[in-house]
This record gives C-alpha cells, structure tokens and sequence, in this order.
C-alpha cells in the first residue's frame, strides 16, 4: 500500500490552498463554476434531510433577485444564522457550504474544479442573476 509522509500531505494542502487562493482572490461571480458537481450532490442529501421539508427550490427562484450583487458569504451567513429553523447553526459549515453548492447547481449555475470553501473567497464571489 502506498502512504504519503505528513510532509508531503502537508505540502500538497498547502499547494491546493494556494491555487484556490489565486483563483479566488479576485472576484468571481457564482457564474464561475465556484463549486463542483460532487460537492452539490453531497448538499443535496444535506438539504434532503435538513432543508427540503421547509423550502422547495422554488423557495429560492422568489427571493434570488434579492441576492443579487452581494457577496456569497453573505447568503451562506444568512442561512448559517437561520437555518435549520429549530436549530439554527446546528450543522458543520462544510455542510452549510455544500448545501449552497447544491441551491447554486439548482439555480442552474455551473460547476467547476474547485471546492466552495466557507474559509477561502466566498466574500469574493458575487450573485449575479442565472
């Protein structure tokens, strides 16, 4: 079986920290293909279990246009603080950060090579209309 050292884990996370630094740090828009496939349709069994009993997508096509032209973060803190309705805050921000994966693939934005991440660039990311 092969095994990396932690060196080389550690370097190879560094590196991927660094690409996704460059990319993110200018701004994108959530055209951009910001998450990727997988990471959606992890969100969707999240949003399945914890969010799709409350809101439909449908939910999202009437309040998207309020969202326009701000930042991601800002949608992911508003879910984060809200969501789920009887226990706001209670699931790990990955799965905060996959669910709005899952919304953007639903909303028909595209996906991409890089995972969304909750702590790399999502203030640098934009709404834009699909």
């Amino acid at each position: 079986m092969f095994r990396l050292s932690g060196k080389v884990l550690s370097a190879m996370a560094l590196l991927s920290a660094l690409s996704i630094s460059a990319v993110y740090g200018q701004q994108l828009t959530v055209k951009d293909g910001v998450f990727t496939q997988s990471q959606a349709e992890t969100g969707r069994v999240v949003y399945d279990t914890h969010c799709g009993t409350c809101h439909d997508m449908k939910f999202y096509a009437d309040i998207w246009e309020y969202w326009q032209d701000k930042p991601l973060l800002d949608f992911w803190f508003a879910i984060v603080a809200e969501m789920p309705a009887e226990n706001p805050g209670s699931l790990l921000d990955s799965e905060y950060t996959d669910i709005v994966a899952y919304i953007l693939s639903e909303r028909g934005y595209p996906a991409g090579e890089s995972i969304l991440d909750r702590y790399n660039g999502l203030d640098n990311i934009n709404i834009v209309a699909p």
